[in-house]
Parts: C-alpha cells; sequence; structure tokens
C-alpha cells in the first residue's frame, strides 16, 4: 500500500461482513424479544449502528433498493427508541444515587415513560422479525462505485473532526460540537471495521473506541444536566446540578488527555 492511500473494504470481504452484520442483528433482535434486559439493549443498539454503517457505504443503486432501505430505516426507529431507553435508565441510576425523597416520584414517572417505550420497541421488533432479513448480490456490487463511496464517507467524517476536535479541545461547553464528534468517532470506527476480517488488531479502531467512550461518558453528564434544568428548582437539585457539572468537568479533563495520549492530532491517520 503506498503512503497516503486510503485501505478499502474489498468486494468479498464486504459481502461477507455485510451477511455476518445481518446475521447478528437477527440474532441480537430474537434475544432482545425474548429478554429486552439492560444487555441486551445495548447488544440491539450496537448491531443497529453496525447496520448503518455497512448501509451508508454502499453504492447508490443498492442503498435505494426499497426492500433494504425499508428494513434499515425500521431498524433505526428501533434504535431510537432504545435510544430513549438508555437515557431514561442513566437518569433514574444517576438520580437514585442522590438518596433524595424529592425525587421518587420522578423516578417512578420516568420508569412509566421506559414502559410505554419499552412496549413500543417491542411492538417494533416484532414487526421486524416478520421482515425477510435482505441480502446483497455480489452482482450488484460494484468494486469502483463500492470504492467511491467509501471514500466520500470517510472523507467527509474526517472532515467533520478535523472542524469539530479544536472547537472541544479548546472549550468544554461545546456541547452540541461534543456530540457531532462522539458519533463522528463512532461512524468511523465500524467504517475501518469493514476494511479488515482482523479489526481487533487494527490500532485504529482501539484508539476510536477510547475516545468514543470518553465522549458518550460527557454525553451522558450533558444528557443529566439537560434533564435536572428541566424539573423545577429547589436546594437539592441546584446541588445535584453542582455535583453532576463537577463530575462533567473531570470527565472532560480525562477526554483531553486520553485524546492527546492516543495522537490524535490528525484524524486522516486513523484511515492510512
Amino acid at each position: 500500500m503506498e503512503p497516503g492511500q486510503i485501505i478499502y473494504p474489498e468486494k468479498k470481504l464486504l459481502l461477507e461482513k455485510f451477511k455476518k452484520i445481518i446475521k447478528t442483528f437477527t440474532k441480537k433482535l430474537d434475544d432482545y424479544i425474548k429478554n429486552p434486559s439492560e444487555d441486551n439493549i445495548h447488544d440491539i443498539r450496537i448491531a443497529i449502528r453496525r447496520m448503518e454503517s455497512v448501509y451508508r457505504i454502499l453504492p447508490k443503486k443498492i442503498r435505494k433498493h426499497e426492500d433494504l432501505q425499508n428494513y434499515v430505516k425500521q431498524a433505526k426507529a428501533l434504535f431510537k427508541i432504545n435510544t430513549q431507553i438508555r437515557d431514561f435508565d442513566i437518569i433514574c441510576v444517576k438520580l437514585e444515587k442522590l438518596h433524595s425523597v424529592q425525587f421518587g416520584k420522578i423516578i417512578n414517572s420516568i420508569k412509566n415513560k421506559r414502559k410505554h417505550q419499552l412496549s413500543a420497541g417491542h411492538e417494533l421488533a416484532l414487526k421486524l422479525k416478520t421482515v425477510l432479513p435482505p441480502k446483497l448480490k455480489e452482482k450488484d456490487v460494484i468494486e469502483s462505485k463500492l470504492r467511491k463511496r467509501f471514500q466520500k464517507i470517510v472523507s467527509g467524517l474526517v472532515a467533520e473532526m478535523e472542524r469539530d476536535i479544536p472547537l472541544v479541545l479548546n472549550d468544554d461547553k461545546k456541547i452540541e460540537e461534543i456530540h457531532e464528534l462522539r458519533k463522528d468517532f463512532k461512524k468511523l470506527r465500524y467504517s475501518i471495521e469493514l476494511t479488515s476480517s482482523k479489526t481487533d488488531s487494527l490500532k485504529s479502531i482501539k484508539s476510536l473506541k477510547k475516545i468514543q467512550d470518553e465522549l458518550g461518558s460527557i454525553h451522558d453528564s450533558d444528557m443529566f444536566l439537560d434533564y435536572l434544568r428541566g424539573m423545577k428548582g429547589s436546594g437539592k437539585l441546584a446541588e445535584a446540578i453542582r455535583e453532576e457539572m463537577h463530575e462533567r468537568r473531570e470527565k472532560y479533563q480525562k477526554f483531553v488527555q486520553v485524546f492527546k495520549d492516543e495522537g490524535f492530532d490528525d484524524p486522516k491517520k486513523l484511515i492510512l
């Protein structure tokens, strides 16, 4: 491979990856339907994200296939529901740690909302289970178009990261940019995974995961703070906000340090 050359997913490997990703999703869907535990909610969300990543790099003609498009669309809707459930769980855990009677009714209210979301998720999952999982035909995948699409997606992600990284590193209050950067790191990691059959050995993937996790932890604090600020004020509430803001600052400082330790001075290095 020449220096500066992007590693592309080979057609044969992509077909294998697509098949494996869809197979994993259908298995995790069954697990979720049988038991929507915290672990199974986590697993179905990851399976959907990986499905989105392989769908995203497919040439336009394949992406526009109605059956595939609708399947991914329903999976994304299921992801959205389970993200809300995850957020409810995080809020409840954080509120319960405050050991305040004041938050008892709020916690019960959140748990009721969670039940409604879980019911909606179960209904959608059952609907998805009746749909025939999509397949990729070898003749439909043209190598040159696959490379062109992959380069467009990855280059776009890198450009967004180059824009947001300086902003995020210099200002911990760039909440929206932190959120977008987290998503871009995740998308880039899943995209790179499609280029190799030995993803666990790729240093870039491990580095991306570390940064993604740190940004995710900050995002959880931001989500919780946003929820707290929407509640009616009291001394205990103000104290909870102060404590979470302090915790968030520590998370941010850790993110900056990990970022520097991983040497992410140039996002392009991650894809070369």
